[in-house]
């Protein structure tokens, strides 16, 4: 073995054997936003279908899907679909900008499945999610936006192999069988921007998490596969986009890079969102607006530029809806703001029919958002958001966690905090998940 997979297994597994403490911070981050997103997602209409199928196909109970009552168990392989689903249902989980992946809902979820029924401990989970994360993260880097421009949802895809490297360390995979893990993950990965603005779209990373738990699994029983996917003819990166002609590298801890949502849509409006914010605190007022002029990266085309949103979920996938909104000084941390019947309020529609998108020239940074809008009297003001620059809040994640875990019962958020914020001593992760099920939607 030799090539871009053995290197990236090696890349990656030294980077979990000694984790710093700011790295580990960032995970523990990612532990907490993925709870309260999964605790409220689990209430989302396409989580009750999958749920209510999974329950009435059966199966061995090993492990803990959120909003079961009761937090009424089903296998590892349906836990692993589900709760990512369900941390990606509300489209407002984190980013990872160098591979355009919501990470922690495909890495996360089948590790805490494979380690309730495994009885493993939090510590090994945060070793293996890192070891996950940063596989991803340097496949990501390497292969660049080339399969994200193609159409491939790369949560589905690279997610897929995220997952695969985060559960084969879980399991203690070598790095033959690892290897078959990720030519068995790559053989699952799907998804299509196509499908944004849809009920699919939280599917891709629910197949996601499944897909890379089931290739460790079969991996660790001797299924055969490819052991060069990424860069073999045919392979990962032919099909996805083209095989780089540069070297894997790590560029330290991708994990420290990671970005959070502070707004419940797409990450691409958030630069809109967060540069009217700013405009509105200098007095801004929505009855003075003629007309607002975002500018964009052209890849926002095929992101979020839905122009006319029927449904709350286009809605999230709107540049033209998260400007109106900003405009209108709507609180866009707060998931039920997003429904069918806001998106046709006419006072917002008003304020959306007044906005336009520009796409910057082909050097315009890509997570860069520029923000004119004209007033009545004819004067302009301005503004601009790189949504790059924005980093961990402790503050507002804690808000958005405590916002989104409030139908637990009262105290039982603020005790799942508390141990995740402990999350490496943790020795009983299926208590921790059964008290986040609390919820128990049904």
């Amino acid at each position: 073995m030799t090539g871009a997979t053995l290197q990236v297994i090696r890349l990656s597994r030294t980077a979990a054997a000694s984790v710093p403490p700011v790295t580990a911070a960032m995970v523990r981050r990612c532990i907490l936003d993925w709870f309260g997103l999964a605790i409220a997602g689990a209430d989302e209409p396409v989580c009750r279908a999958l749920r209510a199928i999974a329950l009435a196909e059966g199966g061995r109970p090993a492990a803990t899907v959120m909003g079961c009552q009761g937090g009424q168990g089903v296998t590892v392989r349906q836990a692993a679909f589900l709760n990512a689903v369900a941390g990606h249902a509300l489209d407002y989980d984190d980013v990872s900008l160098a591979m355009h992946v919501h990470p922690t809902t495909v890495i996360l979820p089948p590790l805490l499945a494979l380690a309730e029924e495994r009885a493993l401990t939090g510590g090994a989970v945060m070793a293996a999610f890192v070891a996950g994360y940063e596989a991803a993260g340097m496949i990501g880097r390497w292969l660049g936006v080339g399969p994200y421009d193609r159409g491939f949802h790369m949560t589905g895809t690279l997610g897929a192999l995220g997952a695969a490297a985060a559960c084969a360390h879980l399991l203690g995979l070598g790095e033959e069988a690892t290897a078959r893990a990720y030519g068995l993950a790559a053989s699952q990965a799907a998804g299509l921007k196509a499908q944004f603005g849809t009920m699919t779209k939280p599917i891709h990373a629910g197949r996601a998490a499944e897909a890379g738990l089931c290739a460790a699994l079969w991996a660790g029983a001797g299924i055969s596969s490819c052991t060069d996917i990424l860069e073999a003819p045919q392979g990962y990166a032919a099909t996805q986009s083209a095989i780089p002609a540069s070297p894997i590298t790590w560029h330290g801890y991708e994990l420290d890079r990671n970005s959070f949502k502070y707004h419940a849509s797409c990450f691409g409006t958030h630069g809109a969102i967060e540069a009217i914010a700013a405009l509105r605190a200098q007095g801004l007022e929505p009855g003075d607006v003629r007309r607002v002029r975002l500018t964009v990266d052209a890849g926002a085309d095929r992101m979020c530029n839905i122009a006319a949103p029927r449904t709350a979920t286009e809605a999230k996938f709107s540049l033209r809806f998260a400007a109106a909104l900003a405009l209108a000084g709507a609180d866009t941390s707060m998931p039920g703001l997003f429904t069918d019947e806001a998106t046709a309020r006419p006072d917002l529609v008003a304020l959306r029919d007044r906005v336009t998108v520009a796409f910057g020239p082909p050097d315009w940074p890509p997570d860069l958002t520029a923000v004119e809008v004209t007033l009545a009297d004819g004067s302009r003001r301005q503004a601009r958001c790189d949504t790059s620059l924005i980093g961990a809040d402790d503050t507002r994640l804690r808000a958005k966690f405590l916002n989104l875990a409030q139908v637990l019962p009262d105290g039982t958020a603020h005790r799942l905090a508390e141990r995740v914020a402990a999350f490496e001593t943790e020795n009983d992760l299926g208590g921790l998940c059964r008290l986040a099920a609390k919820a128990g939607q049904g």
